[in-house]
Parts: C-alpha cells; sequence; structure tokens
C-alpha cells in the first residue's frame, strides 16, 4: 500500500529546511540539489511540491516574515505594556532573535537579501522592503498611542518610526558584519535613547 503523504505539511516541512540551508549558505551559495538533499529527498520529489530555487526561496521568505510578524503582534496588542515598552520590547526582539549565533538570524537574510535583490529589481525585493515599511508603520502606530496617552513626547511620529527602523536595521548590519558586536551593550545604548521619548 503507497505511503499516503500530507502534501501541505511536506511543503512546510520543506521550506522549514530550506530556510536553515539559505541561512548557512545565503541565497546564490544554495542549490535546488541542497533544498533537496536537506529534505531527505531527490530533486525529482522535491519538483512535485516546487517548480525552482525561487519558487522554494518565495516561500521560505513569506515564512520567515510570518514568523517575525506573528512575534512582534503579540507584543504590540499587549494591553498590558506601555508604548515605550512595546517599542522596547520590538527593538530588543528584533535584534535579540537574530543575534543568539544560532539559526534564527531571518531578520539578517531579509536584510542581506534586499541589499542583493534590489539590484536585480525582483519581487522577492520588494517584499522585503515592504515588510520594513509595514515594521516602521507598527512603530508609528504605538508612538501616536503613546502621544495620545500622554505617555510620550510630541514627535513627528513619521520621521521617528523611520528612525527607529533605521537603529533595528543598522544594528543588524553591523552585526553581520562585526564578529565582536556586543549586543547588549547596543541594547542598554538603544533603551536610553527610547526612553528620552518620554514626556
Amino acid at each position: 500500500m503507497p505511503k499516503i503523504v500530507n502534501y501541505e505539511q511536506k511543503k512546510k516541512d520543506i521550506i522549514n529546511n530550506a530556510l536553515n540551508i539559505f541561512i548557512d549558505n545565503g541565497y546564490h551559495n544554495t542549490s535546488f540539489g541542497d533544498v533537496a538533499k536537506a529534505g531527505g529527498m531527490g530533486r525529482t520529489t522535491l519538483y512535485q511540491y516546487f517548480k525552482n530555487k525561487d519558487e522554494i526561496f518565495h516561500y521560505v521568505i513569506k515564512h520567515a516574515i510570518k514568523l517575525v510578524k506573528d512575534e512582534l503582534v503579540s507584543i504590540e496588542e499587549n494591553k498590558n505594556l506601555s508604548s515605550i515598552t512595546k517599542i522596547k520590547s520590538i527593538v530588543h526582539k528584533l535584534i535579540s532573535r537574530n543575534y543568539n549565533n544560532d539559526d534564527n538570524n531571518m531578520l539578517i537574510i531579509l536584510i542581506d537579501l534586499w541589499l542583493i535583490l534590489k539590484r536585480e529589481d525582483n519581487i522577492i525585493a520588494e517584499e522585503i522592503y515592504q515588510y520594513g515599511i509595514e515594521l516602521k508603520d507598527m512603530f508609528k502606530e504605538l508612538l501616536i498611542k503613546g502621544i495620545n496617552n500622554n505617555e510620550i513626547k510630541s514627535v513627528d511620529t513619521d520621521a521617528m518610526a523611520y528612525v527607529l527602523w533605521g537603529i533595528v536595521e543598522s544594528s543588524l548590519l553591523r552585526a553581520s558584519i562585526e564578529k565582536s558586536f556586543n549586543k547588549e551593550s547596543y541594547l542598554e545604548s538603544i533603551n536610553i535613547l527610547i526612553e528620552g521619548l518620554k514626556k
């Protein structure tokens, strides 16, 4: 009797394995065969789920973005936290999640790939860029709520949201280049800046 395979679950398993391969090897150094091997299958079997490496990568990016978004939304929706605490928590989550020296450095991969793919005018680069805009908008909403709740000074929320996103982005880029990056010291400095928003 033939083995029954849950198609959607198998596809998710492939995406999870592929994410780790892309993180370890980078996009350009990962082949379709590498993904097949990581999933314990042949290339022919992998073709039953994805037509090429680009399609796999597209699904991996969507999966990575969803994982990070879900974590951040849970912080944003926490009614027990002030806007300042939410901003700090989101910044800490983005930086800490991506610098624990494990294989969860998804945001680094997204930023690095955005820089590479932007030159190629790739649709994936546009999706990654839109994700950055969504994060910036999340910061802006928290700033507006904080101002309305009288806990944050009156600031240009659009400009400040870009500054907060820029802090995250630059710290991730710096850490990906600099091996001696001190995450704790960097987060402590960022806390001081965010505390300066308090009224």
